[in-house]
């Protein structure tokens, strides 16, 4: 084996650096460590600064019965034209609108359920609700008419779930 071998008392191979015999080195090891351990934690980094001030007096039932459905049963209703005293007209966009920005209401403050399913529902009847505001953009009856099924599956998805044994299903105020 022909090599000297360094004193284990002198010389730490792990972090190569020369220990005199003070503890000096030890020393610098707990001090890199502090500092690690700082920069990992983030020194008690402040808490982010609220979001703005909300009012979010309406609960569930409440965007159901007042918002959320009237804006389906529209978008059913239309079935891709609406007839108005100067002929006939395509459905407007707004309706396809206030459903998608329903969607993100529903998960505000108490109003989500839960942190999983019920944001994926709300961002299924979001998807859904962009589909529909893209058809009635294009002003393409047909694919109104096809996106209200998508549209009614999210609705219904989230209702067979959240709301199970509520024979009104959410339309009225309680």
């Amino acid at each position: 084996m022909g090599g000297r071998v360094p004193d284990p008392g002198s010389w730490h191979p792990a972090f190569r650096i020369y220990r005199d015999q003070t503890g000096r080195t030890m020393r610098i090891i707990a001090g890199y460590v502090v500092m690690a351990t700082l920069l990992v934690t983030g020194c008690g980094a402040p808490e982010p600064p609220p979001g703005p001030p909300l009012d979010l007096r309406h609960n569930t039932r409440d965007l159901m019965a007042g918002m959320i459905d009237a804006s389906a049963d529209a978008l059913w209703d239309a079935v891709g034209t609406i007839l108005d005293d100067e002929g006939e007209t395509y459905w407007e966009p707004e309706t396809a609108m206030t459903l998608m920005e329903s969607g993100n209401l529903l998960m505000l403050g108490t109003r989500k359920r839960d942190d999983e399913t019920w944001i994926q529902f709300s961002q299924a009847m979001i998807d859904a609700s962009a589909i529909a505001l893209d058809a009635a953009q294009r002003r393409d009856p047909q694919a109104v008419f096809d996106s209200g099924e998508i549209v009614y599956n999210s609705c219904n998805n989230c209702h067979n779930l959240y709301w199970v044994g509520d024979e009104q299903r959410g339309r009225t105020i309680r």
